[in-house]
């Protein structure tokens, strides 16, 4: 079961990190188009439940063999892939949004979502990373 855990986390790291450096970077150079916007908002929040059913079915697979550390590590990014998929990329949009209405406020309120993002995306990274450490002993 290890194996499968070690697999399904190396997996989310590697979808992880062709959205960050080929989907979203493209999707920044086609501009903010409404399709784009559009078809961003269509495909974050999936990936997210994606990631988190994919991390909480590792955790299930770490713990059945015994790989505590490794479980609550990857229950962990479940937890924050949940947390940025249903609370934080809504809020974004939201701010993004009103900010392009011309909302001032709103313009700050996205600064701080975009940063609460980009923290979520470390910690995602780091608790998946220990995982794989824990599973590779």
């Amino acid at each position: 079961m290890t194996s499968l855990a070690l697999i399904l986390s190396a997996a989310i790291i590697g979808a992880m990190t062709f959205f960050a450096f080929m989907v979203a970077p493209a999707a920044a150079q086609a501009g903010s188009s409404a399709n784009v916007i559009q078809l961003s908002r269509a495909v974050f929040p999936k990936a997210f439940d994606l990631f988190a059913m994919l991390s909480a079915m590792a955790a299930l697979s770490a713990s059945i063999d015994g790989q505590l550390f490794a479980a609550a590590s990857l229950v962990i990014a479940c937890c924050v892939f949940l947390q940025a998929g249903w609370k934080i990329t809504p809020a974004l949009e939201n701010a993004r949004d009103a900010a392009l209405a011309g909302n001032r406020e709103a313009l700050l309120d996205f600064a701080k979502l975009r940063s609460s993002a980009v923290k979520a995306n470390v910690l995602q990274y780091v608790t998946l990373f220990a995982a794989v450490a824990f599973l590779s002993v």
